[in-house]
């Protein structure tokens, strides 16, 4: 496997932080009432910023996470295709 570059591992690095924000907001926005829990914005921020995070977690190796975002893109998913 090619090892990544010093500029690519900096920009995952900023795009999980994307996704912690994202998942934070749609969690804070549905549980305050801002948005229904099917409503296309909460989901879009869960999808986007749970894949964010898996890609880093998948860098690191760390496999707890990569497991935990999996399941919530799932989530996301079916949520969006109810």
């Amino acid at each position: 496997m090619k090892k990544l570059t010093l500029k690519v591992i900096k920009m995952i690095e900023i795009g999980s932080w994307y996704g912690v924000v994202a998942i934070l907001t749609a969690y804070m926005g549905v549980s305050f009432g801002y948005f229904a829990p099917s409503n296309a914005l909460p989901v879009f921020l869960n999808i986007t910023g749970s894949l964010t995070m898996l890609v880093d977690a998948w860098k690191d190796k760390n496999w707890q996470p990569v497991t935990i975002n999996i399941i919530w893109i799932l989530i996301a998913v079916v949520t969006f295709l109810r």
